[in-house]
Order: structure tokens, then C-alpha cells, then sequence
């Protein structure tokens, strides 16, 4: 393929893919759905203006390794270890069983018992770029079921290591039994020791050529820097088995450590956006309408098994492992698709003759069906939650910490005046102010290690789903005159805002969002006052910047007054 014909065809894609996202942030959708669709419109599986989706190919791998890569810099090994049960037993656990209902499901669609097993392992894997992606736009990556969906992803593109040795080694193992063993011994040697090497480079190489490249104070060698340790990583793993995402990934895991982790994300993502964008498009350049309704029974069947039985039996196993109900839920259906590994999987069984194209075609149908609903999946844990908690029996086990703490519970306490829904760094600003006057109020949070260390006497403790009535209930939200939502993501906020109003429509409610866009969200929800966090942060630097060019307070005052009205009374864009 000659230049002119690779450029033409990477700009139909990027064209198709700002098409796509206008298309979708139109609509009020996430740009992940324009970018999917958008490679389907251009795809050479239907008519009209069509890319090549091999000479896309390649630029789309550089955008999901550098994908991976920030991901991974806003990522951290003490987050790593504090989820290391849940990384280990859970995503075992959840391989396992996914894998289990996959082999029934082939066996019961004709496949056999190989084919079964090969379903059901493409099964068990979930797209960590696309779910990334959608927790990003969201805010939600640092929350707890967002740390727990990755911490599960991680072990999942693991396990993509011993499904692509393993796999043809049971088709080998009548006629190679011996040489089949040790090419699953030669793959596990060459994963520990890129990972060995990694941890290496981690304490020693790395943080010492960031900081030369720092020292030099040139932005373009940088950038460079990062981009080349992304992916020399990414070919690294690559060569050891891993896949080009995991070794981007641990890039990003070893730069976190380091003291230049969000300069090195500041400048990659401008980057990473416009080949991530591409990436998303060549999966949708994948998707064979003519297959899909030639077979759409047997496609239904598998998305159906993805979206029904994967997404139950991930949140059973999550919430076995004693995380909340809500978190439990968000997780199950976060991670009810399959995706880029899963193309991994089944192109290498179809091009060794493993298993047939019928079933190789038919997986790759679901993950792309799959991907397009894990948005609107994702979005519908939060309404889910909230209508199984409407239940009182299946509410008290969802939210089985939702208890007052003893401690508080069981001694004399002032009258509660204020209540506070989420105890992160926004929520603890807050309560220590109320500390500080000496005004009586509850925390609301089911993160027992946030509010562990509480031991004011002003201060009542609920643990607790600040989403679910019945916790709600506990704090006697009808004595209230004020509550403070804090929470991480504006579903929650609103779920908890609706039900306060619902249950206290006098009480005073202000919420704190992420975005912009979602502040007549909550105005409708009954917010009195809505604060944006990046908003107020802005001002206040605007402000001490005219204080220090010589501009006098009334004339600050009146600006800020002037934008923040002009902000908070209409529909940003």
C-alpha cells in the first residue's frame, strides 16, 4: 500500500469519526457511540465512502496503547495492592464462571465442546479500552466500582496469555501432548520476565530519564520521552505474549510512581484522543451486516448470554467478595461486553483452523453489538439499583452495611442538623468546617475505611449506599434542614438528590458535579444550589490573578459575580 492511499484512508477515518462524535455529542450521547457507528458507515462491509479498515489498523494500535498508557498514569501499584483479592479471586472467579456458561451455550448452538470452550473464553474477556473510555467521560475511573472494573480487566487481559497458548494446545494435546506443555512453559517465562523487568526499570531506569528530560526543559523531548517508553513497553509485551495494550498499561503504572505522572498525562492526551478515536472507528469497520442477519439467531443468543448471564454473575461474585450492592451492580453490567481481546482470541483460533469462521464471525458480531450497548448498559446500573432498592428485602442485602455506627449510635449525640452524602476529599472539607462551629450532622458513605478514623461526638456515622431509601431512612432526612451531596458521579448525585426531595421536599440540597452540562440536570432534580468543582476552582484563580495585577476587589468581585451567575443560571455548553 502506497502513502497516498494509507493517508487517504486514515483521513476518511478521522473524518468519519469527527462526523460521528458531533453526531453523537448532538444528540447527547457519548462520542464512544458516534465513533463505533461512524466505522460501520465507512467500513468496507457497507456501501458508499469506504475505508480500508488494514490501513487503519495500525494507527488504531497507537491510539489504544496510548489509551491504556494514561490510564495506567492515573493508576497507581498501592491502588493495585488494596484490590489485589478482588484483581485475583474476582476476575478468576468471573473467567471461570463466564467461561462455563460460554461452553454451554456453544454446545447448545451446535459448536461442540472445543467450540463451546473457545466461546466461552472470548466471553469472559471485556473491553478494558472502551470501558476506560466511558469512565472517563463519566468521571467515575477513581470510584470504587470503577477500581474494581479495572482492577477484574487487569487479570482478564492477563488470562488473554494463557487462553492464546493453552487453547491450541488442547486441539495439539492427542498428537503433542510433550510439545504443547512446553510452549505453555515458554509463554509464562517470557510474561515474568517482562514483568520482572518492568518492576526493574520501574525503581531504577525511568524516573532518572524523566527527570533528564525534564531538566532539559523541552516539552517535545518530553513528550517524546513518554510516548517511546509507552511503546517500547507496549512491543516489549507484545513479544512476551502480553499484548501491546497490558505492556502499555504497565508503562503507565510505572510512570505513576514517579514525581512527573500528570505532566506526563497533560501531554499525551491531546495525542492519545485523536488515535484513540481511530481506534474505536476501525472496530466498527469490522461489523458484517449481511452475517449478522444471516445469523441472527445464534448473535442474539451470545449477546443475550453477555448481557444477561456475564453481567449476573460478575455482580454475584463481586458482591461475594463483600463490595456494596451498587457497586456489585455497576460492575456486573460496566463489564457485560466483550471486545478487542476477544477479536484477538477469535481471529487467531479462525486462522489456525481451530474453530470454524461461522463462530469466529459470530463472536466478533456480539463484541461489536456489545460495545455499542455499554454505554446505555453502564448508564442503566444507577436506575437499576435504585428500583431493586424499592424492595425492602432485596434493599437491607444490598446494602448491607447500611448501618449507624455503634459507637455514635450508642451514645448521647446533639440533635443532627445538616446531612452529608459521600466522605471524600470534598465531603471531609465540609464536615470539618461543621466541626468547627460545632454543628451536629451525619456522613453517609458505605467506604468503611473513609470515615474509620470519625470519632467526634457531633458526628453520627451511617454506612451505607447513599442512593438506597433505606440507608437514607437511617439519618431521619424529615428533621434534616440541609444535606450536602458529595458524591463521585452525577448518577448517584441524582439518584440520592430525588430521594431526599422525595422524602424531605423543605430540606435544602446542595450538590457538587464534575461537569458543566450536568448542572440543569440537577436543577431539575430539586437542587437548590449546584456547585461545579472545576468551575469554582477557575474563579479563584482568576480572581487571585487580577488581585496581583493591580485590579481593584470591586471590580474582581463583580466579574466572578457576573460569570458565576451567567454559569449556574444557564444550560452550559
Amino acid at each position: 500500500m502506497n502513502t497516498h492511499t494509507f493517508l487517504l484512508n486514515v483521513g476518511v477515518a478521522l473524518l468519519a469519526a469527527l462526523a460521528g462524535g458531533l453526531v453523537a455529542r448532538a444528540l447527547r450521547l457519548p462520542v464512544l457511540i458516534g465513533y463505533l457507528v461512524a466505522g460501520i458507515v465507512v467500513g468496507p462491509h457497507t456501501p458508499g465512502i469506504i475505508a480500508r479498515t488494514e490501513a487503519v489498523a495500525p494507527v488504531a494500535q497507537l491510539g489504544v496503547a496510548l489509551l491504556m498508557f494514561t490510564v495506567g498514569v492515573h493508576f497507581s501499584l498501592d491502588q493495585l495492592r488494596s484490590l489485589w483479592r478482588t484483581a485475583v479471586i474476582g476476575g478468576g472467579l468471573q473467567i471461570l464462571a463466564t467461561t462455563l456458561l460460554g461452553l454451554v451455550l456453544g454446545i447448545a448452538l451446535g459448536w461442540g465442546t472445543y467450540g463451546g470452550l473457545f466461546l466461552g473464553c472470548a466471553l469472559s474477556l471485556s473491553s478494558t479500552a472502551v470501558m476506560m473510555k466511558v469512565l472517563e467521560e463519566r468521571g467515575e475511573i477513581a470510584t470504587a466500582h470503577g477500581t474494581v472494573m479495572l482492577a477484574v480487566l487487569i487479570v482478564q487481559d492477563l488470562s488473554l496469555v494463557l487462553m492464546v497458548v493453552l487453547l491450541p494446545a488442547l486441539s495439539l494435546a492427542s498428537t503433542r501432548g510433550a510439545a504443547a506443555l512446553s510452549s505453555v512453559g515458554v509463554a509464562l517465562l517470557k510474561a515474568v520476565l517482562f514483568l520482572a523487568v518492568t518492576l526493574l526499570l520501574a525503581m531504577r531506569g525511568v524516573p532518572a530519564l524523566m527527570h533528564l528530560a525534564a531538566r532539559m526543559g523541552s516539552r517535545e523531548l518530553f513528550l517524546l520521552l513518554a510516548v517511546c517508553l509507552c511503546l517500547v513497553a507496549g512491543m516489549a509485551a507484545e513479544y512476551a505474549g502480553l499484548g501491546l495494550e497490558l505492556g502499555a498499561f504497565i508503562a503507565g503504572i510505572v510512570l505513576s510512581e514517579g514525581d512527573y505522572a500528570h505532566e506526563v498525562s497533560s501531554q499525551v492526551r491531546p495525542l492519545r484522543d485523536v488515535f484513540a478515536s481511530l481506534f474505536f472507528v476501525s472496530i466498527g469497520m469490522l461489523l458484517q451486516p449481511a452475517f449478522l442477519v444471516a445469523h441472527w439467531l445464534e448473535v442474539g443468543l451470545v449477546v443475550a448470554a453477555i448481557v444477561l448471564g456475564k453481567s449476573l454473575l460478575t455482580a454475584l461474585i463481586v458482591f461475594a467478595l463483600g463490595w456494596h450492592g451498587g457497586t456489585s451492580i455497576k460492575a456486573g453490567l460496566g463489564l457485560a461486553q466483550i471486545g478487542e481481546f476477544s477479536f484477538v482470541l477469535a481471529t487467531v483460533g479462525s486462522a489456525r483452523g481451530l474453530i470454524a469462521g461461522e463462530i469466529a464471525n459470530v463472536i466478533l458480531s456480539a463484541a461489536l453489538i456489545t460495545l455499542l450497548l455499554a454505554p446505555f448498559l453502564f448508564g442503566a446500573a444507577g436506575p437499576l439499583y435504585a428500583l431493586m432498592n424499592r424492595a425492602p428485602a432485596i434493599s437491607q442485602r444490598l446494602n448491607r452495611q447500611g448501618r449507624v455506627e455503634e459507637s455514635a449510635a450508642g451514645r448521647e449525640t446533639p440533635r443532627a442538623r445538616v446531612l452529608i452524602l459521600g466522605y471524600g476529599r470534598i465531603g471531609r472539607y465540609v464536615s470539618n468546617a461543621l466541626h468547627a462551629k460545632g454543628v451536629a450532622h451525619i456522613v453517609v458513605d458505605y467506604d468503611v475505611s473513609a470515615t474509620e478514623r470519625l470519632e467526634e461526638p457531633e458526628i453520627v456515622k451511617i454506612y451505607g449506599d447513599a442512593t438506597s431509601e433505606t440507608v437514607l431512612e437511617q439519618a431521619h432526612p424529615r428533621l434534616l434542614a440541609l444535606s450536602v451531596i458529595a458524591l463521585p458521579d452525577a448518577g448517584a448525585t441524582e439518584m440520592a438528590l430525588r430521594l431526599l426531595k422525595r422524602l424531605n421536599p423543605d430540606m435544602a440540597v446542595v450538590a457538587r458535579v464534575h461537569r458543566g452540562l450536568d448542572i440543569p440536570r440537577m436543577r431539575a432534580a430539586g437542587a437548590d444550589a449546584v456547585i461545579h468543582a472545576e468551575f469554582e476552582a477557575a474563579t479563584e484563580m482568576v480572581r487571585q490573578t487580577m488581585a496581583r495585577l493591580g485590579v481593584p476587589d470591586n471590580e474582581i468581585a463583580a466579574y466572578i459575580g457576573e460569570v458565576r451567575e451567567q454559569r449556574y443560571r444557564h444550560d452550559p455548553a
